[in-house]
């Protein structure tokens, strides 16, 4: 063999190995993404299940909020630029969805993974929630609070494709039971 094919058969064999390690790289990527994305939803959760956000939920599904908002007086502090958080939990709560319809509209938690849990909870949340966003969108335009709006319409795109959940088919329900009543008649 004579070293112009020595050198055509290294450069060969080098290419290869560049191409196998980009490749490599790439699937190592992916991973560091996912792992990122994992630890991003999971403290995403925990904030959900902070007391502090059930509070603001109870707020806001418990109806509190709707007997609020028949005060004018309530409604006008809405209005504010900076809406004030100590007296409108609805806005924390409202800003927790703004984020988490962020992170879905950018990739960065899988759909799948939000809808399966939180459409439901994001579609209930966004009919409490409307005539605060009617309020503050009158003051600040219609892009306030529009990641949240987007998580609401592809939560309904997805109950729409999805009507009996993301169980997987082929694997067998297991069967549950409702307790017997301890009064017997």
């Amino acid at each position: 063999m004579n070293w112009e094919e020595v050198s055509a058969v290294s450069t060969f064999i080098t290419m290869i190995i560049i191409a196998a390690s980009a490749v490599a790289a790439v699937m190592q990527l992916r991973h560091m993404r996912a792992g990122n994305a994992i630890a991003g939803f999971l403290g995403f959760m925990d904030r959900w299940a902070s007391p502090e956000a059930r509070e603001r939920q109870a707020y806001v599904f418990g109806g509190e909020l709707e007997r609020r908002l028949a005060d004018p007086a309530y409604r006008a502090g809405l209005m504010q630029v900076q809406g004030d958080r100590r007296t409108h939990p609805e806005l924390e709560y409202l800003d927790f969805w703004e984020s988490l319809g962020g992170f879905v509209k950018l990739g960065y938690f899988p759909e799948d993974l939000v809808m399966e849990s939180g459409g439901p909870v994001a579609i209930a949340a966004w009919g409490k929630l409307a005539p605060v966003i009617a309020i503050i969108r009158s003051v600040r335009g219609p892009s306030i609070y529009d990641n949240f709006e987007f998580l609401v319409s592809r939560a309904k795109l997805w109950e729409a494709r999805h009507p009996e959940g993301m169980f997987p088919r082929g694997t067998p329900r297991l069967p549950v039971t409702q307790p017997e009543s301890g009064d017997r008649a």
